[in-house]
């Protein structure tokens, strides 16, 4: 009985031993390993009515596993989202979340989190405005324009949108003294101005055909400028500047006699809190071209 005990004892010392040996053997061809990836970062569950900005493209990962694991392991393996399952109009902070795949560990994530924009959708058609650049000899200018397209829709982030004033088309006249036709790109400009960038448009140019005229008439007229809604409760309209307050037209005689004044189209000043200025663009008429073309309105409050 002693010498089967001892056996026994043996047999387990060597069942012992060798799974010692196995892990040692394994963990020799198979070491813990890790690896770096670039993932590109997916928005899910966002609703149809809104848009992201600001979203990040990639996320740095680092995993560590079984060195067969790893060598396995593509960025096409690990998932890197941010859930908008809840998201609302205005800027919001989201965590970035990542899956990996089973038998590894993250280590490491460049950013946990990310500062994105949620708009809302929106579509807007504008009418185009042709923008004559340079100016013409003194006896020449535009006795017809045409614009192919007329209109332009703009689409995107509303709040971008809500910041166009004009779509403008700017045509080179310089030195024109036969009629032309030209491909030129539409532009979105605010108020003041400045280009708006970021919003989808079609068509992105405008087919433009122009007649150019002799022996223009030249004379000076008046320019009004009308207002809509109504400034903020907490201020007062003080007063509205135009500059300039004349401008030259030039063109055909017969159109020119019954052109006594220029009105631009009215400017929105509803719940307006503060001063604020605007870059109107006037649309050359068949017949007539204004120099300048670009007048500015200033509103002021107190």
């Amino acid at each position: 009985m002693n010498k089967l005990d001892k056996k026994w004892q043996l047999k387990i010392i060597c069942l012992l031993m060798a799974i010692v040996l196995w892990f040692f053997i394994i963990n020799e061809q198979n070491p813990m390993s890790e690896g770096s990836y670039t993932v590109p970062i997916v928005v899910e569950n966002l609703d149809s009515q809104y848009i992201t900005s600001n979203v990040p493209k990639t996320v740095y990962v680092r995993l560590s596993g079984p060195r067969n694991t790893i060598i396995n392991v593509g960025p096409s393996d690990i998932k890197a989202y941010i859930d908008l399952s809840d998201a609302q109009e205005g800027e919001m902070s989201a965590p970035v979340r990542i899956e990996i795949p089973a038998g590894t560990e993250l280590k490491k994530q460049s950013m946990t989190s990310a500062d994105i924009m949620v708009d809302v959708y929106t579509v807007r058609e504008l009418a185009l405005t042709p923008h004559l650049v340079g100016q013409t000899k003194n006896d020449i200018f535009v006795s017809s324009l045409k614009v192919v397209p007329e209109k332009v829709v703009i689409s995107g982030a509303r709040r971008l949108v809500k910041q166009v004033e004009q779509a403008v088309v700017e045509i080179p006249i310089e030195d024109r003294i036969d009629d032309f036709s030209i491909m030129a790109p539409i532009r979105l400009v605010a108020a003041d101005g400045s280009r708006i960038e970021g919003l989808e448009m079609t068509p992105w140019q405008s087919n433009i055909r122009i007649s150019i005229g002799h022996n223009a008439v030249t004379k000076d007229i008046p320019v009004y400028v009308t207002t809509e809604g109504d400034v903020s409760p907490s201020v007062s309209l003080k007063e509205i500047k135009i500059n300039p307050d004349t401008v030259a037209v030039k063109g055909d005689a017969n159109i020119l006699k019954n052109l006594s004044r220029i009105d631009l189209p009215p400017i929105d000043i509803s719940g307006l809190k503060q001063d604020k200025k605007w870059k109107i663009i006037v649309s050359p008429v068949n017949g007539v071209i204004f120099e300048p073309d670009t007048i500015e309105v200033a509103v002021d409050v107190e």
